[in-house]
């Protein structure tokens, strides 16, 4: 079950990480007419960028462990902090229903963190690499 589950992470990894990377954007730059609602409380929002952004990392971090991306680990958490400055930019700058927010970057960063430390707890733990 260990090799199947490694077998199925190795192989789509890249593919989740973009695919992800891509749905992050279009949520972040669309207007939604309808969100489902997550939580009314003070700070969801903030949730809700660490929890996304710890997923990319994630994501994008397994394909480089995999050797699907050939970047270093440092490098590839600094780019993925850089495209969610990039979006945030993106929202002040293009749209007029969103705005860009230091504290979003400052969420998408902490889930960037949180999705490495993820992957390194289970590199131990499951996928002993």
């Amino acid at each position: 079950m260990q090799k199947t589950i490694r077998n199925l992470l190795e192989h789509s990894s890249l593919f989740l990480a973009i695919g992800f990377s891509v749905l992050i954007m279009v949520l972040s730059l669309v207007k939604l007419q309808r969100l489902p609602n997550f939580g009314t409380y003070e700070h969801s929002d903030k949730v809700k960028h660490l929890f996304a952004y710890s997923i990319l990392s994630f994501f994008w971090l397994l394909s480089c462990q995999f050797g699907k991306v050939k970047v270093k680990s440092l490098h590839l958490i600094l780019m993925i902090i850089g495209y969610g400055v990039i979006i945030e930019v993106l929202q002040s700058s293009l749209t007029t229903y969103r705005t860009g927010d230091l504290l979003d970057i400052l969420a998408n960063s902490m889930g960037i963190l949180l999705g490495y430390v993820f992957l390194k707890l289970l590199n131990r733990i499951y996928l002993q690499v």
